[in-house]
């Protein structure tokens, strides 16, 4: 049935013509897809592996304004990050939360010096409902982060930004662009453009999974696909320049009981001049990121031991008890895509705002932004494309107000009830509610199989995957659908073989593909393993 409908969707593509055909189906693409899809707009939008398989699932894990911009004086990046922040919050709250940050000071002038910039930090935040910054004592400050140095501890400043689920919220994403019309296509290839007297028309395309090539005709094609824009713009034109200045940030997840906290914690000051994370997420903590050049673009990105070390020593120097590689149960790398056509190689200085483009032949590409503003970038996006495609007529953005799949019946005690009705412990039961919101009980129906005993990892979850939310591999589930192989790569070898095996009932795999794809996830996890001698 699955292999069938992918068929009838592939040829439909070729079959019919688009106003837009987005490339890419990352944070800006997908959130491209439903902007476009709300304003009328024919949409087709193609992603050449999996939803958020690059940056956009490699994130921080925060939707924030970004305290480090204000050294910088980027108010507007900021405040409009701050504004988008409150619409998250408003618009998904099961898979956008407040978090409270401590930032320690352990100097005398620190706490007022801070305290000046994270008045600014508010009033850019202007109608947001997220509490005010306020100086706390040392007491205050080890109460809520009792993992930290004690020692020249004068106290510290406590704010509040919010964190997410950036792939669920890619996800997500992709879904209700589909419900508004857009027609999504994962594992799908451009081969090349086709053009008419110099101008774009169209594209022939791939799928990656059946061979299967044809042509998709639309009015303007978009260019999302983020550490890659580089290589669809040598595909419209071989002798345009580079525009990408691609950097690799790493993160590194911890126990909870390794790094104990009540709240995030921001290192203002690192040896490369950034600022450096410690989040708790999905019941771990996360420690990151760093910011290295790189000169290669790959599909699976692995941490430099460098990278881990640095992480490692920054967090140590912070920390009570000094972290060690035994200590980390996962890491993940992406790349950003930062747009720097000036050709300044200094990542950490470029600015995070997006930029766009347009080729001679019609060709729009977006690179740059962050997660936080990937609504407004694809407003921007989409305002840009009307104009180039001659299609004003379709009105501005809507997506504004625009409620997620799952805030319908959500609430902050919704576990309680998924507690009671499922069995299942506190935490598992408090990531059921923030994956699916309102949407729980219809993914698990009313008696779910746990994937192995013990785990409140569900089969009826990937089975609604395969289903609602485009999966197609054991890496797919593992890493974006669920989270687990971002914070314990343990179990996420033990769910491996489960999990394959719901695919091959879904998907049609002999058993012999079944095997081959479990191989595939556990070699990832593996090498992943291997970047910090893991075992």
């Amino acid at each position: 049935m699955q292999k069938h409908d992918r068929k009838s969707r592939f040829q439909k593509l070729t079959e019919e013509n688009f106003d837009i055909l987005i490339l890419g189906g990352g944070a800006t693409g997908a959130g491209a897809a439903l902007d476009a899809s709300l304003r009328g707009l024919k949409v087709a939008l193609l992603e050449k592996s999996d939803f958020a398989s690059g940056t956009s699932s490699r994130s921080t894990k925060l939707i924030h304004g970004g305290v480090r911009y204000l050294a910088q004086f980027h108010f507007k990046l900021i405040h409009e990050a701050l504004t988008e922040r409150q619409r998250l919050l408003e618009n998904a709250p099961h898979l956008v939360k407040p978090l409270p940050f401590i930032l320690p000071t352990y100097k005398l002038y620190e706490k007022p010096y801070y305290s000046i910039g994270m008045t600014m930090y508010d009033i850019l935040a202007w109608r947001g409902k997220l509490p005010a910054h306020k100086r706390v004592s040392k007491e205050e400050v080890l109460k809520d982060f009792p993992a930290l140095q004690s020692e020249g501890l004068t106290g510290g400043i406590l704010y509040y930004d919010s964190q997410f689920n950036d792939a669920r919220l890619n996800v997500n994403l992709a879904r209700a662009a589909a419900k508004e019309g857009a027609h999504i296509l994962s594992r799908t290839e451009l081969l090349s453009f086709q053009k008419k007297d110099g101008k774009i028309v169209g594209g022939k395309i791939k799928d990656l999974l059946t061979g299967e090539t044809g042509i998709v005709k639309a009015k303007v094609i978009v260019n999302t696909t983020g550490p890659w824009v580089d290589d669809i713009r040598l595909k419209d034109d071989p002798r345009t320049y580079r525009v990408l200045s691609p950097s690799q940030g790493i993160h590194l997840v911890f126990k909870k009981e390794t790094i104990p906290c009540n709240t995030a914690l921001i290192i203002p000051k690192t040896k490369d001049g950034r600022v450096v994370f410690l989040i708790p997420w999905e019941d771990h903590v996360v420690l990151g990121t760093t910011d290295t050049p790189i000169h290669e673009v790959t599909e699976d990105p692995m941490p430099l031991e460098s990278e881990v070390d640095f992480l490692l020593q920054t967090g140590s120097d912070y920390l009570a008890k000094p972290l060690q590689k035994k200590d980390i149960l996962s890491v993940f790398a992406g790349i950003r895509p930062l747009i720097s056509p000036e050709g300044n190689q200094d990542t950490k200085n470029i600015s995070r705002e997006e930029v766009i483009l347009v080729s001679p032949s019609g060709l729009v590409t977006m690179g740059g932004g962050k997660w936080s503003t990937y609504r407004k970038m694809a407003e921007d996006l989409i305002d840009r494309v009307l104009v180039e495609g001659g299609l004003e007529n379709y009105g501005g953005s809507r997506t504004a107000t625009h409620v997620f799949p799952g805030k319908v019946g959500y609430s902050e005690n919704l576990y309680q009830e998924i507690q009671k009705m499922y069995k299942v412990g506190e935490e598992g039961a408090k990531r059921l509610q923030n994956y699916y919101g309102g949407e729980v009980f219809v993914v698990l129906g009313k008696s779910p199989t746990p994937l192995i005993k013990g785990v409140d990892y569900f089969k009826e979850e990937v089975e609604w995957f395969l289903k609602e939310e485009f999966a197609l591999s054991v890496t797919d589930v593992l890493a974006r659908r669920f989270r687990v192989q971002f914070v314990d790569l343990k179990l996420a070898a033990k769910l491996a073989g489960p999990i394959s095996t719901i695919l091959a009932k879904g998907l049609g795999w002999k058993e012999s593909e079944r095997k081959e794809k479990e191989a595939e996830a556990l070699s990832l996890i593996d090498s992943l393993k291997t970047t910090y001698n893991g075992k």
